[in-house]
């Protein structure tokens, strides 16, 4: 929510999935107030952004079902010049996040 209390994000879809391996979100629109915004000025900067997600696992051991090895996450993504300040300052909290829910 935005500081009107309205929704907004990126409008995308699931490129690729290789479970336990990697996934592909593309970006192809905004979400503004509800709204999917897929045509315009502001979505060409966004068009057909990628985010992309490997992940490798190491140490697992072999007798474990659950695994229990390691798991390191690559994040590659396009963004904006506009948006290179908050990407910064926000993904890492959301991948610390993200590390948390993993964890539990």
């Amino acid at each position: 929510m935005d500081e009107k209390g309205e929704k907004g994000g990126m409008v995308s879809r699931i490129a690729e999935n290789i479970p336990k391996q990697f996934v592909s979100i593309q970006h192809y629109g905004l979400l503004k107030a509800d709204e999917e915004i897929t045509e315009g000025p502001e979505v060409e900067k966004w068009a057909n952004g990628f985010e992309n997600y490997t992940f490798e696992e190491k140490n697992a051991r072999p007798d474990d079902p659950v695994g229990r090895g390691t798991t390191s996450l690559t994040v590659d993504l396009d963004t904006t010049e506009d948006f290179v300040d908050y990407m910064n300052e926000n993904y890492p909290k959301a991948l610390n996040k993200l590390k948390e829910l993993c964890e539990k």
